[in-house]
């Protein structure tokens, strides 16, 4: 009997240690950008209001933390309960286990995911998001040589070159009422607390535009504007992290960002809704936070 209890003692003792010692559940060590990923959650390639096109699906890329996970499964419901019909295109999250990938610098301790922006065809009518599509200030997609599909090779010699018509690009145009929707959704989610939204900075001025001609309350839009990096990488798509779990600090998970004090601007949701801060002290929020948004994306 004392032997076996020896044994097991030190088999529990084998396994203390950041993010050893676990309930079973996720566990996000380290920063994003130099972290890992112990018992992951998959998200399966389709659910309500999402899915994962074939390019990333291909990657096996759709591990995160379980407060990644179920977030991305609420948002997608909430934004098909609003906007019917509405698919979220869901690209990387992080490979199984976590670390480096070569695409992204970030993406390694299951607390990031890329989202693809909500399209809208020439009809005005919702696009199926098989791509990230780059888009200009005014929300017009962007046609450049890269993204012009290439004709056939011309005839190799003694033959007459004869060039190949090509198709131009479908038109695109960025949904801005869904994907406010989104934005919202993410930074007012009641379990998961946001840390960073990464997106193009004309993009956002178009979103937090479109949210005041909703007349939307002054404290979300506050909190969205607080929450969203402007990153000139990101006119494509979105880039969502979040906070570590407070379950996961105590095993490694490690926040980079603004001082634990500043968080609360932006990781707090509770009811009923916060009073809208006023515009000096959102100023002051957003000038002390800015140096922090330049680390690790």
């Amino acid at each position: 009997m004392r032997l076996r209890l020896v044994a097991s003692a030190l088999v529990l003792a084998g396994c203390v240690g950041p993010g050893l010692l676990t309930d079973g559940s996720s566990v996000s060590h380290g920063t994003t950008s130099t972290g890992a990923l112990r018992e992951g959650v998959v998200l399966p390639a389709r659910g309500d209001g999402y899915y994962i096109p074939k390019r990333w699906r291909e990657r096996k890329r759709n591990y995160g933390t379980d407060e990644l996970v179920q977030l991305l499964v609420r948002v997608a419901r909430r934004v098909e309960g609003a906007h019917r019909g509405s698919l979220l295109g869901v690209a990387d999250l992080s490979p199984r286990g976590g670390g480096p990938t070569p695409e992204h610098k970030s993406h390694r301790s299951g607390r990031d995911v890329d989202l693809v922006f909500f399209q809208l065809d020439e009809k005005g009518k919702p696009a199926r998001p098989e791509e990230m599509v780059e888009f200009d200030k005014d929300g017009n997609r962007v046609v450049t040589a890269a993204s012009q599909p290439t004709g056939q090779p011309a005839p190799q010699s003694g033959a007459e070159a004869t060039s190949q018509p090509t198709e131009p690009p479908p038109i695109r145009k960025l949904d801005l009422d869904r994907n406010w929707t989104l934005v919202r959704s993410l930074v007012l989610d009641p379990k998961v607390s946001v840390q960073w939204i990464f997106i193009g900075r004309p993009i956002s001025r178009l979103l937090l535009s479109h949210a005041r001609r909703k007349k939307e309350p002054s404290y979300v839009i506050e909190r969205a504007a607080t929450v969203m990096h402007h990153a000139h990488a990101h006119m494509d798509h979105l880039h969502v992290r979040v906070f570590c779990a407070v379950s996961d600090r105590g095993l490694g998970c490690r926040d980079r960002g603004p001082a634990r004090w500043l968080k609360k601007e932006i990781k707090y949701v509770d009811a009923p809704p916060p009073p809208a801060p006023s515009a000096a002290r959102g100023l002051l929020a957003r000038l002390v936070l800015r140096p922090f948004r330049l680390l690790g994306r």
